[in-house]
């Protein structure tokens, strides 16, 4: 009769459970998304959004282009993108400047024509010796810029990219998180 009771009192008695391995295994697959969205957001909206608040006070200067070049990147799967190269050279405060900055964005893309429009208005400029606007920090006057156009459409389906991505990402990441914490509350409250 002890035996029984003594058994019986080992079954009763509160057993912690350890939580599924899928979750961490989910939680593993659901990092690199909400990193990726991140990432994106990080340098493809916020940091392009914050140069061009901040060139919004920079002045406008006459330079004379150097070099200018279109580049075309041809991808893997058939697509075209452009970049612009750009060599300028301005004064400023009696001192001679070379700036190198085409635009906000840097990256070659192939969203709408600013890219081959860009890159055609600096290569005339070139051809021709006429001198260009650029834009040019006073208070840093080596730091220059040809074009500070945000542009929008590149905005836009960066936060789209980068919301979705990240977004799943860290929807995933937040229901393992309250499951994990589901489990750990239960397994408390026994």
């Amino acid at each position: 009769a002890v035996r029984g009771a003594a058994s019986s009192s080992q079954r009763a008695a509160p057993k912690r459970e350890k939580p599924p391995g899928g979750l961490w295994v989910l939680a593993l697959f659901a990092v690199p998304f909400a990193a990726a969205g991140i990432g994106i957001f990080v340098f493809m909206v916020v940091s392009p959004l914050y140069d061009w608040a901040r060139m919004q006070t920079w002045q406008p200067v006459a330079a004379q282009v150097e070099s200018a070049t279109l580049q075309s990147h041809h991808g893997s799967k058939g697509g075209t993108t452009h970049s612009v190269s750009v060599r300028y050279r301005y004064a400023l405060g009696g001192a001679t400047y070379t700036g190198q900055r085409a635009a906000i964005h840097e990256r070659a893309d192939n969203i709408g024509s600013f890219q081959e429009q860009l890159g055609r208005r600096l290569k005339r400029a070139q051809q021709t010796g006429e001198p260009v606007q650029v834009w040019v920090n006073a208070r840093n006057p080596s730091e220059s810029i040809a074009d500070r156009s945000l542009r929008l459409g590149l905005l836009g389906l960066a936060l789209g990219i980068g919301g979705l991505t990240g977004g799943f990402g860290l929807w995933v990441l937040a229901a393992v998180v309250r499951k994990l914490w589901g489990a750990f509350q239960a397994s408390s409250a026994l």
